[in-house]
């Protein structure tokens, strides 16, 4: 009896075969917003989906580890990632965009934070705050340049890191002689390094062998930077010879007190100045924008502000100097504001009217004039 009644189960089970139903996730119509915080060994990772925070872990530091992981656990979704910009540089932005994940790069000092995110800086938080301020619309991205423009702004770089090796090697030479009890002779005191100078160096009696090659490996190391400074100067020089950049660069040169390595820095650091369609615009970007402090119907104007592009900076600065001597305008107007407000404020009113000026020969395509007053 339980044999029949088991095999008139089993029958029913074949006429009715049980059947499993698989329901896939989708994420179609909802936007997910992802904070990167980028690191060389790992990227921690932040998730918002409808103003609510889903959770941060730490992935390998690659984007095809991140679109594997948003593709199976949030699948059909729109993906918008930050991360801040760094030592990193943009390729990570380039690549998530060309799979398909939009991704801006962010100045880190724009990205909000409270008293309590300063005094409790992690990844996790880092990231979190990223993505929080990604979906609430607070991110501005900043400009990013194409690859043969951004190769083209390392080589100029480069001569700037040179310049810095340089200055090393020249301090330690300076150390050592100064440990060795060795006086530079007065017609060296104002050296700039000369040939004469560094022939005087090798030549010096100095009685104990060891601190004698330790001087001569400093100075083979100074030469040696020297010789692939000027390989990375005649590189700049033929970069300006670009279609892109020569015509530009002839306008830029044409300013008095810019030559082919700032000229190059503003065609490399600037890359496309209509994207600052005011002058202020620019004049923050390079970093001569003034602090305020307003209150009702006071307002006061302090110190330049610290945000700023150091490089073009400095450039200005130096260039504003040079300008106030070869210039009869540019004279007469640092004379004006020399008078007003001393020549340390007086240079940077200088540098930002010669900046005004880089930008309109820019702009126009035309070659500077000298003498103007306005």
């Amino acid at each position: 009896m339980v044999t029949k009644c088991h095999n008139i189960f089993t029958n029913n089970l074949k006429l009715r075969p049980m059947t499993k139903i698989t329901e896939k996730l989708d994420f179609t119509g909802h936007t997910l917003f992802i904070g990167i915080d980028v690191h060389a060994r790992n990227w921690n990772i932040s998730l918002y989906l409808n103003q609510q925070f889903l959770k941060s872990f730490t992935q390998p530091p690659t984007p095809e580890a991140l679109q594997k992981f948003l593709e199976n656990s949030y699948p059909n979704a729109t993906y918008r990632c930050a991360y801040e910009s760094g030592f990193c540089g943009f390729w990570i932005q380039r690549e998530l965009e060309a799979r398909g994940i939009g991704c801006i790069v962010v100045n880190p000092a724009d990205v909000p934070q409270t008293d309590k995110t300063i005094k409790n800086k992690t990844d996790t938080n880092d990231s979190r705050r990223l993505a929080k301020s990604l979906q609430a619309g607070l991110l501005n991205p900043i400009y990013i340049p194409d690859p043969e423009v951004e190769a083209d702004r390392q080589l100029v770089r480069s001569n700037d890191r040179f310049n810095n090796d340089l200055t090393r090697s020249k301090n330690r030479i300076k150390g050592l002689l100064y440990h060795l009890g060795i006086k530079l002779p007065e017609s060296f005191a104002e050296s700039n390094w000369s040939n004469r100078f560094t022939q005087w160096l090798k030549e010096l009696d100095i009685p104990h062998s060891s601190a004698k090659r330790a001087l001569e490996y400093q100075l083979d190391m100074a030469e040696h930077i020297r010789a692939q400074k000027l390989i990375v100067l005649k590189d700049i020089r033929a970069l300006l010879k670009k279609d892109r950049y020569a015509r530009t660069a002839k306008c830029l040169m044409s300013v008095y007190g810019i030559g082919p390595i700032s000229a190059a820095t503003f065609l490399t650091e600037i890359v496309c100045i209509k994207r600052f369609p005011k002058f202020e615009q620019l004049n923050s970007f390079v970093g001569f924008y003034p602090s305020q402090f307003s209150s009702g119907e006071k307002i006061h104007q302090g110190h330049i502000i610290g945000r700023q592009n150091k490089r073009l900076r400095s450039l200005m600065i130096e260039a504003a100097w040079t300008a106030i001597r070869t210039d009869p305008a540019m004279t007469l107007a640092y004379n004006q504001q020399k008078a007003k407000v001393g020549s340390r404020r007086a240079i940077i009113k200088i540098a930002r009217k010669l900046l005004s000026r880089i930008k309109h020969v820019w702009l126009n395509q035309v070659e500077y004039a000298p003498g103007t007053i306005k």
